[in-house]
C-alpha cells in the first residue's frame, strides 16, 4: 500500500481517548481531513493506532503509529487513555 493511502486510512476514525471503544454510530465518529491530520501527527497531538494484527502491521504502517489488534483494543483502554491525544485508528 502506498504511503498516501495509508494516510487516508488513518482518517479513517478519529476518537477522542474516553470514546474509544464505545462508538457505536460511524456518524458520531468525529473526522478530519488529510492536511489537519497531518499537522496533528507532526504537532504530537494525536496517537496514530493501527489496529490490525502484528503481522499485517509489521508488512507496512503509518510512521509512528503504535499497533493495538481490534480485539485488544480494551484491555490497553487505559494506556491509550493517558496519552491525553485524540486517538486515530486504522485499518486496511
Amino acid at each position: 500500500m502506498s504511503r498516501r493511502a495509508f494516510w487516508l486510512v488513518a482518517l479513517a476514525l478519529l476518537l477522542a481517548p474516553p470514546a474509544l471503544g464505545q462508538v457505536t454510530d460511524e456518524a458520531t465518529v468525529p473526522r478530519m481531513t488529510l492536511a489537519d491530520f497531518k499537522k496533528s501527527v507532526d504537532a504530537a497531538k494525536v496517537l496514530v493506532v493501527d489496529v490490525r494484527d502484528a503481522g499485517s502491521y509489521a508488512e507496512g504502517h503509518v510512521p509512528g503509529a503504535i499497533n493495538v489488534p481490534f480485539d485488544a483494543l480494551q484491555a490497553h483502554l487505559a494506556t491509550l487513555k493517558a496519552s491525553k491525544k485524540a486517538i486515530v485508528t486504522y485499518c486496511a
